[in-house]
């Protein structure tokens, strides 16, 4: 069995991949949801995913990775363990305290961010992250997934000018299980 069998099997297995109907973050309505912020509560698997991240990251080019809350944060940390690679997050809202800041974590105006999201459906939230990240100064040309749930994400983010990497598509998880 390859490691990405054993993730999904093992998503399958703590009930992150669920049948019936859904409705999702994006609006739509779907017979599937995965819910990967369980992976908090189950280190052996996020660790899975953590490898099978990495695995897809290096080939690419980058000097920070950049998650994006919630669902990309725990296993941006995961990732950065795995790799070495330092991790910063933008904030859903900056700060109304302290310093203000809508990007925690350090880094310099123009390196290179690879932005970590759990999965995309339209791909919406992982471009708003990316919004925040680019006005800060900072080069984003990727954004790595777990999971596409392939319903325009791929699509919506190649026509803003970026390129999504999927450790696997829906299509994919569904033929494992």
């Amino acid at each position: 069995m390859t490691e990405i069998e054993s993730l999904v099997l093992s998503l399958h297995d703590i009930e992150a991949v669920k049948f019936g109907r859904f409705k999702l973050a994006s609006g739509k309505t779907s017979p599937i949801y995965v819910d990967l912020r369980l992976l908090i509560s189950q280190p052996s698997i996020l660790q899975l995913a953590a490898r099978a991240y990495a695995s897809l990251l290096s080939s690419l080019e980058f000097d920070l990775l950049g998650a994006i809350p919630y669902g990309g944060l725990p296993i941006g940390t995961a990732i950065s363990l795995e790799t070495g690679k330092p991790l910063i997050f933008p904030r859903k809202a900056a700060k109304s305290y302290g310093t203000g800041k809508t990007i925690e974590g350090r880094w310099e105006i123009g390196q290179r961010i690879v932005i970590i999201e759990d999965l995309v459906t339209t791909g919406e939230s992982a471009l708003a992250g990316v919004a925040i990240l680019k006005s800060a100064g900072l080069q984003v040309s990727d954004i790595v997934v777990l999971l596409d749930r392939q319903q325009g994400a791929n699509k919506t983010i190649a026509e803003r000018g970026y390129n999504l990497h999927s450790v696997l598509n829906l299509d994919q998880m569904l033929v494992i299980l």
